[in-house]
């Protein structure tokens, strides 16, 4: 079954993919998933990602192919492509294939929307989002699922970016939207979320308020970073997985090669928080920041719902 972008669109919504995502670190952090670390192979200006997954419990196996372009893209392609096939465990036999750069956006979202349930202040009102892409706009949809967003600021190099999920996300949420170039009204933002391919902070600890809770999305190489250390170690840090988050992301690779802190800095993974292994956040005045380079559970539980929901019509 070859499943299309407009197919998978028809077939499920935010809220669905974030149940979904819940269930997938939740299965990760318990071990039931098994996930081993994906492959990221770079030419010139395309990196190459296989990703695979495996739940006995499920029956299912999933390898997820992705291209993405890193260098300048003015074409009206998008700059992450892929595929997602999904396997039956048993018979090894390929179920379907489907659009791999709408689920990873999809889920990629809906692991913000999560996490931000689980962390964010209830009354958070404001959500700041980085990098106006496709990434920037199913965390900005997964948020406004979970928390009463009245008001979003948006950041990106890119202005017709900006402008453009501006106009695409002021009226189908119902909210006020700013286009910003620097970051003067941080502090109002009680939820931040950050998908950029940025190699520096894109912000410092004294441009953000008490009790901000941040998604840290991009950076999935050791090279990138888009979080002031500061708040890292000023904050309570959680992640996807633990491993790695300390073998990919430059967000922590980067200040723990300069001693700025320790591998310690992390309190545990989302899936330990779903499973009530850990606490989350203790009080409205602190810094929550959940650190996400991506899991291949989470291409799993997705293409499983999305092709049972396929066999139900």
């Amino acid at each position: 079954r070859i499943l299309s972008e407009a197919d998978i669109k028809g077939r499920t919504n935010m809220g669905d993919a974030i149940g979904a995502m819940e269930a997938a670190f939740s299965s990760f952090s318990d071990g039931s998933s098994y996930v081993p670390q994906r492959s990221v192979s770079s030419l010139n200006d395309i990196n190459l990602f296989l990703k695979p997954a495996f739940n006995e419990k499920l029956g299912r196996i999933c390898v997820k192919i992705l291209t993405q372009k890193t260098g300048s893209n003015s074409s009206e392609i998008p700059t992450i492509l892929g595929v997602v096939l999904l396997m039956d465990m048993k018979t090894g036999a390929i179920l379907s294939m489907m659009d791999g750069a709408y689920i990873t956006a999809l889920r990629t979202g809906a692991a913000g929307g999560i996490a931000t349930k689980l962390l964010a202040p209830e009354n958070s009102e404001t959500v700041a989002i980085f990098g106006c892409g496709t990434q920037g706009k199913t965390q900005l949809e997964a948020v406004c699922r979970v928390r009463p967003i009245k008001r979003a600021l948006l950041y990106d190099l890119n202005a017709d970016a900006a402008m453009k999920l501006k106009m695409e996300m002021e009226e189908k949420e119902n909210i006020s939207i700013q286009v910003l170039n620097s970051p003067e009204y941080l502090h109002e933002a009680d939820i931040i979320c950050t998908t950029t391919n940025s190699k520096h902070p894109l912000f410092s600890h004294k441009d953000i308020s008490k009790g901000t809770h941040i998604n840290a999305i991009g950076s999935y190489k050791p090279d990138m970073q888009e979080i002031d250390p500061e708040i890292i170690k000023s904050g309570n840090l959680f992640v996807d997985s633990k491993e790695s988050v300390l073998k990919e992301s430059g967000d922590l690779i980067k200040p723990i090669n300069e001693n700025i802190f320790d591998q310690s800095i992390i309190v545990g993974e989302i899936g330990e928080l779903i499973n009530n292994k850990i606490n989350g956040r203790s009080d409205d005045n602190e810094i929550t920041i959940f650190k996400s380079v991506g899991l291949g559970v989470q291409d799993l539980f997705m293409a499983n719902m999305i092709y049972e929901k396929y066999l139900q019509h």
